[in-house]
């Protein structure tokens, strides 16, 4: 190799070798960054796992979980009574308990095809019977008649047409929604097909029921204030037959009447 050549080589390594540098230290400098990066994503992964599980026990902590809070303080309903209820004494608990129903209802569920879980699907085959717009109307007349008057006229629709009765002193429809549609329907039904086995507050409480399902958050807030005060509208007195209550903190300690023995019912209010 001549001298030139050498010369030649030795300028090329000198030059290239600052390259080489450059490049490892970008390397290098890569690799830093690809953990750093990791790292943080890591973190970040780390926060939002804890995030969620904090969430989760809140939730539980409070009664939130997954199904609610009305979901996890609710009785599936067996029997006509409503004695499955089991009150503890709390009031906000046992309001719902005693407001909110699950499952399909004694008697009548199974051959209507109703279930106090499908709320819209179940109004919608009750209010085919309603005597005034039911497109199968139950016709009453006598004895039934007068059942389904005393009945009937106890229960109010106020959440919604704002009608405090959902039927006038005859026994004409007072509010066409379809909420008050589906209680005098399932009135009419009952009081025709298993009239012997309901009393009048017994079927009056098949209707509140399901005012508790139309308006859950109104009907449980009703149902907090007159276990506290003492003082009884019929609806809220049926969810209470024959239930051994506990004493509430600030409520009187008096028992609730029978619905069928409340008489100061409130007049018309509103239009429908």
């Amino acid at each position: 190799m001549t001298e030139e050549s050498q010369e030649h080589k030795q300028g090329h390594e000198i030059a290239s070798a600052p390259s080489r540098d450059r490049w490892q230290k970008l390397v290098e400098e890569r690799k830093i960054f690809i953990v750093i990066n990791s790292a943080l994503i890591t973190l970040l992964a780390g926060s939002l796992v804890a995030n969620q599980i904090m969430i989760g026990k809140s939730k539980e902590a409070v009664g939130l979980t997954r199904r609610g809070l009305i979901s996890q303080l609710t009785f599936r309903l067996t029997g006509g009574s409503g004695g499955d209820a089991k009150l503890i004494g709390d009031l906000g608990q046992d309001a719902v308990k005693l407001v909110f129903m699950q499952g399909a209802p004694a008697v009548y569920g199974a051959e209507l095809n109703v279930n106090f879980d499908q709320v819209q699907e179940s109004m919608n085959v009750m209010k085919e019977y309603d005597p005034g717009y039911g497109s199968r109307k139950i016709t009453l007349s006598g004895d039934q008649l007068q059942r389904y008057i005393n009945v009937a006229g106890k229960i109010s629709c106020e959440y919604c047409c704002g009608a405090a009765s959902i039927i006038f002193q005859d026994g004409k429809a007072a509010c066409g929604c379809a909420h008050s549609q589906a209680m005098r329907g399932l009135a009419a039904y009952l009081i025709q097909n298993h009239g012997s086995e309901y009393t009048d507050d017994q079927i009056l409480r098949e209707l509140a029921r399901w005012k508790g399902r139309y308006f859950p958050k109104q009907m449980v807030q009703k149902m907090s204030d007159q276990l506290t005060s003492g003082q009884y509208t019929p609806d809220i007195a049926s969810l209470i037959l024959d239930m051994k209550l506990p004493k509430y903190s600030g409520s009187s300690g008096q028992a609730a009447p029978l619905p069928s023995d409340i008489k100061n019912l409130p007049g018309m209010v509103g239009g429908c």
